[in-house]
């Protein structure tokens, strides 16, 4: 049996999709739009006394995921505000499984990004065009994921033999020029392929 929630990932972000509606935009086949709800029910119980909140209000969050195909997917999650009638705290859904605070694109979608960004040589640009969102949003994303795993790697210069480096300057701003230093591994090129 066909089961859309794993072929999204949305069993592992613990979200229950309750919509879907599919907009001509973004990418070259558009977006899915997935309306989705929190699964985990202890989040309706206040972690001070212990007593069942009830919801004050609600609104959603739009989070972009992964695509399927050339469709992007963006998750539309209820975020529900709690209240403690018994003690007057408050609290909402907790939704850092999904994306770091603050973040709009989920795990699943930095990590594609990255994929495609190393393994592919495609442009962030590209991808954030097929992930229907703005570039700034998922170059920062992209840039912050790598520089984890690769800080995170002691082996990450294994084999590097020579390396090179090159300065490059942009001229054709207004507001002046922009530069960039590239650091590449030249190890392939002692071994006559292309580096």
């Amino acid at each position: 049996m066909f089961d859309g929630r794993v072929l999204l990932g949305l069993d592992r972000l613990r979200l229950n999709p309750v919509s879907q509606r599919h907009v001509t935009a973004g990418s070259c086949a558009g977006v899915w739009l997935i309306g989705c709800e929190p699964v985990d029910g202890t989040v309706r119980y206040c972690r001070e006394c212990g007593a069942m909140g009830r919801v004050r209000s609600s609104w959603r969050w739009r989070f972009v995921h992964m695509p399927v195909g050339q469709h992007a997917v963006h998750l539309l999650v209820r975020v529900r505000r709690y209240e403690c009638m018994a003690c007057a705290r408050s609290w909402t859904d907790d939704l850092t499984h999904m994306a770091d605070e603050g973040r709009r694109l989920t795990d699943a979608a930095v990590w594609w990004a990255v994929a495609e960004v190393v393994l592919k040589s495609k442009s962030v640009l590209a991808c954030a065009r097929d992930l229907h969102c703005s570039w700034g949003v998922l170059n920062r994303a992209v840039l912050e994921k790598g520089a984890d795993v690769l800080a995170a790697d002691p082996r990450r210069l294994d084999g590097v033999e020579a390396i090179g480096v090159d300065g490059h300057v942009w001229r054709h701003t207004r507001t002046g020029g922009r530069y960039v230093t590239v650091i590449v591994d030249l190890t392939p090129r002692r071994h006559g392929r292309p580096a």
